[in-house]
């Protein structure tokens, strides 16, 4: 028999992501409903239950304070998934990680494997097309079963070991 952690196996992290916050929350919701012993880390609700006052918000180009807020609540929304990954339960993360960002975003994660679904409705076109693409026209339990069903699809790995 092989040495495990006495914990057990990892959890997995999902990554969902949409242009649209209330798109990638219900999918998110969805996804974890259907796998067993899941939870929903979504970054937007996190940052606006740790900020006081307003969340700010995004222009394009970002300025360098909104991109440094941007990586606080990605370590933050990281960090609060990989304490539920460590007790064997899997981590559906709901946040902003299109175009350009996803590949910030991934970097984040290194070298852990993850399991991306993007929504394409509305998605940066600069978006890398890695992991699972669904669209956002279907209804969301339905898209949730499919992304369920392909979640190896959508996995990504996040270094070349």
């Amino acid at each position: 028999m092989s040495e495990l952690d006495e914990s057990g196996p990892r959890g997995r992290l999902v990554l969902v992501t949409a242009a649209r916050p209330q798109a990638r929350a219900a999918l998110a919701s969805a996804v974890a409903a259907r796998l067993h012993g899941a939870v929903v880390v979504d970054g937007a609700a996190l940052e606006a239950a740790v900020t006081s006052g307003a969340v700010p918000g995004w222009d394009e180009p970002p300025t360098s304070e909104q991109l440094r807020r941007r990586l606080l609540r990605w370590s933050a929304a990281l960090a609060v998934a990989e304490t539920y990954q460590l007790e064997g339960l899997d981590a559906v993360v709901a946040e902003d990680a299109l175009g350009d960002r996803l590949e910030d975003f991934l970097d984040l994660v290194e070298p852990e494997p993850v399991h991306v679904v993007v929504v394409r409705d509305g998605a940066d076109p600069a978006t890398p097309h890695w992991g699972l693409w669904v669209d956002g026209t279907d209804p969301v339990g339905a898209t949730a079963a499919d992304v369920v069903s392909r979640l190896a699809d959508a996995l990504v790995a996040t270094s070349a070991t």
